[in-house]
């Protein structure tokens, strides 16, 4: 058996999250879907990142083990002309057997989109968050400078996440303005609780809100109680940008 890596780049808006949910549309069934239709075989798309519903991707890894003898390029064309357009192979990638897209990451890079003006976009409304009170982004960044480093994330964690613990590495947060009333915060980390990045979001907005002073970002990870942070930015924000290994 073959195992082929996938480089996948995606529009969340109109799928309920990476993760196969019966009877909804999700990308890990749109793409085991275009296999089964390439090669005929019932697969699992394994995926670096359980994105949720909203969430884009310029760079979600994912594999899956196959006995078709199609060349790894042929597989990407294939797969390509099956799956909708909103969801694009850009590379295909004969692997070892062990590789394993989760396991395997060292790290990933997020990216989240803010448009601090007085009126929305047309065409971003989809890919940003629309704040409309000015951000003070020096205030911001002196917040995020409190999630660097290796912490007890509980504060920045979905109710619901199913993970063992809550001892993340966050290595780095960029805050910067693009133009035009465009924000973008990248996020660096070893791995990330569900939804820790979008109430890191949500958290450093309330500070450039001037809701909360820079210093209580420390404060709001010391109590390890997801009602200390604040609320959790919209998903259509979010992208993915990079799984690194």
């Amino acid at each position: 058996m073959r195992n082929i890596r996938l480089v996948i780049e995606y529009e969340g808006t109109r799928y309920a999250g990476w993760q196969f949910q019966p009877n909804l549309p999700t990308v890990q069934g749109a793409l085991a879907g275009a296999v089964r239709e390439l090669t005929g075989e019932d697969v699992e798309v394994r995926g670096a990142s359980r994105t949720d519903a909203g969430v884009h991707s310029m760079g979600q890894v994912a594999c899956f083990s196959t006995a078709s003898l199609i060349p790894a390029f042929n597989i990407r064309q294939g797969l390509n002309s099956y799956l909708p357009k909103d969801i694009v192979i850009l590379d295909a990638s004969d692997v070892p057997p062990e590789f394993d897209p989760r396991r395997d990451s060292k790290g990933k890079v997020y990216v989240y989109k803010v448009l601090n003006r007085s009126y929305p976009s047309a065409l971003l409304r989809n890919f940003s968050w629309h704040v409309f009170k000015p951000l003070d982004i020096g205030l911001m960044r002196e917040g995020a400078a409190h999630i660097i480093g290796e912490k007890d994330f509980s504060s920045f964690r979905a109710a619901d996440s199913d993970a063992m613990h809550s001892i993340r590495e966050v290595t780095s947060v960029e805050i910067e303005e693009k133009g035009d009333g465009l924000i973008e915060i990248e996020v660096r980390g070893t791995a990330f609780l569900r939804h820790m990045v979008r109430i890191m979001v949500g958290t450093l907005v309330a500070v450039g809100k001037g809701k909360l002073p820079p210093e209580d970002v420390a404060r709001i990870i010391e109590a390890k109680e997801r009602a200390a942070a604040g609320m959790t930015a919209p998903p259509e924000g979010l992208f993915l940008i990079k799984v690194e290994y």
